[in-house]
């Protein structure tokens, strides 16, 4: 019944969304698609608070600098922190353009690690887009649909149909959602950024997040 609810939540919060994206399909909205979806619902994860706004704060520095030093016209980037490890999505004019936005975002306060997986070519189109964000909606509702798997553990990031999965997880959950992303429509590959931890480790750390809410 908790997933129900979840679930349609989810929808309600996530519909309007899809609609925007279905009418701009022929426009570029990279702020769709790298923003909108991952704050369609606010959840708690297996971060701590102060970590969190850290990771906020690495995506707007990182933002920010590659506004100041790139030509939007070589660049379609965008930088997700997870636990204070940058992933580096999208698309670049060069390879040494690659690298040096690497180097970059290496060097924004806090960031411990740089994963690059910018490609070399044109950017997205408008339609990628669409497509991208409405999967990211997909794998992210059959998370919640699936019961051994805490949702709110995994954080979704889907650029041109390659599906990236971060988040605080043990082996188990992070072989379980990399299945379940894998067989939804539309998704071309998973590649895994997860932290794993031992199952005494996340219990712990779930056992602290709960002690945390307030009481009904």
């Amino acid at each position: 019944m908790q997933s129900y609810f979840m679930r349609k939540e989810f929808f309600t919060r996530l519909s309007p969304i899809l609609i925007l994206a279905f009418f701009l399909e022929g426009c570029y909205f990279p702020v769709v698609a790298t923003g909108v979806v991952a704050t369609a619902v606010a959840v708690t994860d297996r971060r701590t608070a102060g970590i969190i706004l850290e990771d906020e704060t690495i995506e707007l520095k990182s933002m920010n600098e590659l506004s100041k030093n790139f030509s939007k016209d070589d660049i379609s980037v965008a930088v997700t922190s997870f636990n204070r490890a940058a992933l580096l999505t999208g698309w670049v004019a060069k390879e040494k353009i690659s690298q040096d936005i690497a180097a970059l975002i290496a060097n924004v306060e806090n960031v411990r690690e740089i994963i690059n997986e910018l490609n070399i070519g044109p950017k997205a189109t408008g339609k990628m887009f669409a497509r991208d964000t409405i999967l990211t909606a997909k794998i992210k509702a059959s998370f919640i649909d699936e019961e051994k798997l805490n949702a709110n553990a995994v954080k979704v990031k889907t650029e041109s149909g390659i599906v990236f999965l971060m988040g605080i997880v043990t082996q188990r959950e992070a072989d379980l959602a990399a299945d379940i992303a894998s067989r939804v429509k539309g998704t071309k590959r998973v590649i895994k950024v997860f932290e794993v931890k031992s199952e005494t480790e996340i219990a712990n750390i779930d056992a602290v997040i709960n002690s945390q809410k307030p009481k009904k």
